[in-house]
């Protein structure tokens, strides 16, 4: 019953010297990413990335006059190669302000995958005109994280070290998605300079959203 959801939230709780995440039945958290579509994830939810898919993003993406589609498939198989499976999973942060700051790449660059994959095509910059910026905020189920990861949670919350915690789940159903925001400012520590998208170019991109 939704009367029964008990949500817990990071910022009401910085202070809290004594925690029993058990006795809630949600953790919010936070997904950060750079979504062509909006609308796609606010209907499917957040999933693992697979092969075809991160195939298919990082060619939708990866724009360069001076790379071809075969070499961006080239590399993209070299690297996919090794990427763990826990890398492949949904990953989201309790703590907002960091996807803001020291992991503000997600918003400027999208993946982690893709933004590794241009580098090394070098092509980076151009990961900053695809998609718009967003945090989506979620409600994760407590049931869909692990045991070790909740007291994790819970002794890093105790002993104040709130900056990065960080949640891995299989998915994010999309009822679980309650709202999101584009930001105005984010910091990028690739260059040490705070990045203000440019939703308007974006919206001439053909990149839209319902609360831009």
């Amino acid at each position: 019953m939704a009367d029964d959801k008990k949500v817990f939230v990071l910022e009401e709780h910085l202070q809290d010297k004594e925690l029993d995440l058990n006795e809630y039945t949600h953790i919010r958290a936070y997904h950060a990413c750079r979504p062509i579509d909006i609308q796609k994830y606010l209907t499917e939810g957040l999933q693992i990335i697979s092969r075809k898919q991160a195939l298919k993003a990082s060619l939708d993406r990866i724009k360069s006059d001076f790379i071809t589609e075969e070499e961006i498939k080239k590399k993209f198989n070299e690297n996919w190669k090794e990427l763990d499976d826990i890398h492949k999973r949904v990953w989201l942060q309790m703590n907002k302000e960091e996807l803001l700051s020291w992991s503000g790449h997600y918003l400027i660059y999208g993946s982690e995958f893709i933004n590794a994959l241009a580098t090394e095509l070098g092509c980076k910059s151009s990961l900053k005109k695809v998609g718009i910026p967003t945090i989506f905020h979620c409600n994760i189920p407590l049931n869909n994280i692990s045991s070790f990861s909740i007291m994790d949670i819970e002794e890093g919350i105790v002993s104040g070290d709130t900056e990065d915690i960080s949640i891995e789940v299989d998915e994010v159903a999309s009822q679980n998605i309650i709202n999101y925001e584009h930001p105005k400012k984010v910091l990028d520590l690739y260059c040490n300079m705070m990045y203000r998208p440019n939703y308007g170019e974006l919206k001439k991109l053909g990149y839209i959203s319902d609360k831009l």
